[in-house]
């Protein structure tokens, strides 16, 4: 899954630098490394989008789910189903379709016509072949056959079917549908295991299946990224698709503020990068006409690490979650863009799954006076008179909290978080570290609280449960329980929920209780505002976008957002009237 998607800050110093950029170093497909045209990209049909890509360009490997260059998957390689995450529904996609023949035999229907981009046909084989390179114990997608029971997966005719030992792990195999990309067998069997599972691809090799075709940009200092529309792809005539820019071109550009200088100035068409609400006007249009005018991605969460104290007890954690403005947060971070998350943390989109009565129980909300009593009552006490609580054994207590750098209404968060921390009697310091190094220590456990909100819409709120209490803990935990918090009864429901079919409402419905009350008692992570799926439109090159009274996708260029739906919104943009 997908962080919320930011880039190395660059100053504004550096828009004359990415205005040279688009101006003069786009290539087109045929172009050799220095012979770019400064006339390559006519604007008229080049889709320009900037808020996603916060690593270096070097990454083109589909594997690396987290880390790839945008647009790996979903303009060039693609998936069996995808997920319509504002209707709840599978798109069946080089799958036709499928279904449980048992409760553990699943056949998938594999696509008949489609071509990978080197003119080679799509076969069952090659469906196959990629969810057999999950297999290897280092692949990010392992899971797959390590946690869901999946045994074995082969071809039956025009069919793959995937078998399963005991009960399947039904809501982790759904999610893996639409996020497993399925690549060429005659390419990608060319290359290393090795090779496969550290991201060390050739550019030149991308072949997909995908509306599609690299051009140039993979490389550790490239500022763009660009695609190029290609024939042949199999939607057009299958579905009676067809992307509208000829062009699709990423900017390396995500510090807030210069992004937005550069999309006002009318080189971004989509912008997917945090900005105010005062930006949005005239021909700048969001999803929604009015307040939150965003739909909302994800979770953010404050994350404690449990493996210090006092973080490690509960009634601490609890304390900290009443004493945390979030009003003000919404008021100062965000002028009314965002709103407060549930108490469980999770999604709008899984709101019939909430247990309201487990909310009333052991939910919270900001109340001072409660926060100063939970830390009484635990043996939190102001001993020295210095208007801050000191642990138990009367040492002194004095937390960061971080957040990367760049990250303006993040960090402006952070400070409304120390502030009201201070007024309840929690020492609290903000820090500003580079993501880069912030990932590392959040992993290594190098942190007291830091913000995160990796976990994006899913099919399954098993996704987010699964983010919070993972077992068994690594040395370096990289995608999942940042805060380290140890539960095999809450490791065990989850794995539960994992194995329980959505279909039978009752029995998820009933761990879905169960995983909301342990949740609720222990406060690992302390969810605070569902963090907006930044969208902003310029209408000037490009209309028809998506919105809520219009087409019902997904209107981001964020890693695993593709293959949900934001090609459709590619497929549905139409030149604005002129251009």
């Amino acid at each position: 899954m997908s962080t919320r998607r930011r880039g190395k800050a660059i100053g504004a110093g550096a828009l004359a630098l990415v205005a040279a950029v688009i101006a003069t170093s786009l290539g087109v497909a045929g172009a050799g490394a220095g012979e770019q045209s400064a006339f390559a990209l006519p604007r008229a049909q080049t889709f320009y989008m900037s808020g996603s890509q916060w690593s270096p360009y070097g990454d083109v490997n589909p594997a690396k789910t987290w880390d790839y260059s945008t647009g790996t998957i979903g303009l060039a390689y693609e998936t069996a189903f995808r997920f319509n995450p504002l209707t709840g529904a599978f798109i069946p996609w080089l799958a036709t379709g499928g279904n449980w023949r048992t409760n553990s035999v699943y056949v998938m229907n594999i696509r008949r016509g489609v071509k990978f981009s080197d003119g080679k046909t799509l076969t069952p084989g090659d469906v196959k072949y990629s969810f057999d390179l999950l297999k290897a114990p280092t692949h990010p997608q392992n899971a797959l056959w390590a946690s869901t029971g999946l045994k074995t997966v082969k071809v039956v005719g025009n069919t793959v079917v995937f078998t399963f030992a005991g009960k399947p792990g039904y809501q982790q195999f759904d999610f893996y549908r639409y996020n497993v990309a399925i690549v060429p067998r005659h390419v990608f069997s060319k290359y290393s295991t090795t090779e496969l599972m550290t991201g060390n691809l050739d550019a030149d090799n991308i072949v997909g299946t995908g509306p599609y075709a690299y051009v140039s940009g993979a490389s550790s200092t490239a500022q763009t990224f660009v695609w190029q529309r290609r024939a042949g792809w199999w939607a057009t005539k299958a579905l009676g698709l067809r992307p509208a820019p000829r062009y699709v071109v990423d900017i390396h550009n995500s510090s807030n503020q210069a992004a937005l200088a550069n999309f006002q100035a009318g080189n971004i068409d989509l912008f997917n990068n945090f900005a105010p609400r005062s930006a949005i006007k005239g021909k700048f249009k969001t999803f929604f006409n009015k307040a939150p005018y965003h739909l909302g991605a994800n979770t953010t969460w404050l994350f404690p690490n449990t493996t210090k104290k006092p973080l490690n007890d509960p009634q601490f954690r609890r304390a900290l979650a009443y004493s945390i403005n979030m009003n003000q947060i919404l008021d100062k971070a965000y002028q009314g863009l965002v709103d407060k998350a549930s108490p469980t943390g999770l999604l709008p989109i899984w709101s019939k799954w909430v247990d309201k009565k487990v909310v009333a129980k052991y939910g919270f909300s900001y109340n001072l006076n409660r926060a100063k009593a939970i830390l009484a009552a635990a043996g939190y006490k102001d001993t020295d008179d210095d208007g801050y609580v000191e642990n138990k054994d009367g040492s002194d207590i004095s937390l960061k909290i971080q957040c990367p750098n760049g990250w303006s209404d993040w960090m402006t968060s952070i400070q409304v978080i120390a502030e009201s921390a201070k007024a309840a009697g929690i020492k609290i310091t903000p820090g500003y570290p580079d993501y880069g190094t912030l990932v590392d220590d959040r992993g290594h456990a190098r942190y007291d609280l830091v913000l995160a909100n990796d976990r994006q819409y899913s099919n399954t709120p098993w996704t987010y449960y699964q983010y919070i209490f993972q077992l068994p803990i690594l040395d370096n935990q990289t995608t999942v329980n940042y805060e380290r918090f140890s539960s095999p009864k809450a490791w065990a429901l989850t794995q539960q929920l994992d194995r329980t079919p959505t279909t039978n409402t009752k029995a998820y419905r009933a761990v879905m209780s169960k995983l909301q009350t342990t949740f609720l008692q222990n406060l690992p992570a302390i969810p605070l505002w569902y963090n907006g799926m930044w969208a902003m439109f310029n209408t000037t090159y490009w209309t028809n976008w998506p919105s809520a009274t219009g087409g019902k996708y997904t209107p981001t260029a964020w890693n695993n957002y593709w293959q949900m739906t934001s090609i459709d919104m590619l497929t549905h943009l139409k030149p604005a009237k002129g251009n």
